[in-house]
């Protein structure tokens, strides 16, 4: 019988977070970027080109960078180039 009690509390529980996060991932499903990007759940992935629930992956401004000489030179963004990783950083305070 109590087996039977818990069954009832717990099903209930179990469908609803469920439903929850469903939900969530559902108001992402959206093919236009400027909709996606107006619900503050969700972001617009360029790469993947589609809308994903959650916020978005940081990426370094000046990682499009290819360049030693346009890296160093780029003042706006605080640029720097990293010789170890061989890449354009942010430079770090």
């Amino acid at each position: 019988m109590r087996g039977i009690f818990a069954l009832f509390i717990a099903l209930p529980v179990a469908l609803g977070t469920s439903s929850v996060a469903m939900a969530t991932a559902e108001d992402c499903m959206i093919g236009d970027s400027a909709l996606c990007l107006a619900n503050p759940n969700c972001h617009w992935d360029g790469e993947r080109r589609g809308c994903y629930p959650g916020p978005a992956e940081y990426q370094d401004a000046c990682a499009v960078h290819t360049d030693q000489a346009i890296c160093d030179t780029d003042t706006t963004l605080g640029c720097k180039w990293s010789a170890e990783a061989n890449k354009c950083e942010t430079k770090s305070n």
